[in-house]
């Protein structure tokens, strides 16, 4: 068989290329979801902050700082229930609740999934880049580490790819 440079070369460029073009399509995606939960969070958080039973200063300073994983530790903490409100308002009120937590852990999963599929890219796509010159003026195109070296970075490539398509799944399903 015979391999010339440029396979290698034209390769490792093309793994780079898509990579770093689906990743930026994944995070153009990823984070216009991160808004549209964000603003759901929001919502469920003012319904939340109306009806909670827990003290009104903290609650306002819960507010102002948006630190809703404070709301919902102080809000379980509190049982939950409102005694100035009537059973169904109680209901709603846990209901958005419920939503609120949802929409927490989903931001928080979302985001360190993203970060996971940066830090999995960036060495692939360096490694390709490196990978182009070492292969093209270092290596014969037949000598068995440069098929090795292709083929590693070809597989990394295809569980970036793989590591795309659940976060998408995940973003937009759940």
């Amino acid at each position: 068989m015979d391999i010339d440079h440029s396979v290698y070369f034209y390769t490792y460029s093309t793994i780079a290329q898509t990579l770093a073009g689906a990743f930026g399509f994944l995070v153009a995606a990823v984070v216009f979801r991160l808004q549209a939960i964000s603003s759901r969070v929001d919502l469920f958080a003012e319904q939340v902050l109306k009806g909670s039973p827990t003290e009104p200063s903290k609650l306002r300073e819960i507010h102002v700082t948006g630190d809703w994983n404070r709301l919902i530790s102080l809000h379980a903490g509190d049982n939950q229930l409102n005694p100035r409100l009537s059973r169904e308002q109680n209901e709603l009120m846990d209901l958005q609740f419920q939503q609120l937590r949802h929409g927490v852990l989903l931001l928080s999963r979302l985001k360190a999934a993203l970060f996971t599929s940066l830090y999995i890219t960036g060495p692939v796509i360096l490694f390709a880049i490196a990978a182009m010159p070492i292969s093209y003026f270092c290596l014969d195109p037949e000598n068995p580490l440069a098929l090795a070296m292709l083929t590693a970075c070809i597989l990394a490539a295809a569980y970036c790819l793989w590591n795309y398509f659940r976060l998408m799944l995940h973003a937009f399903i759940n």
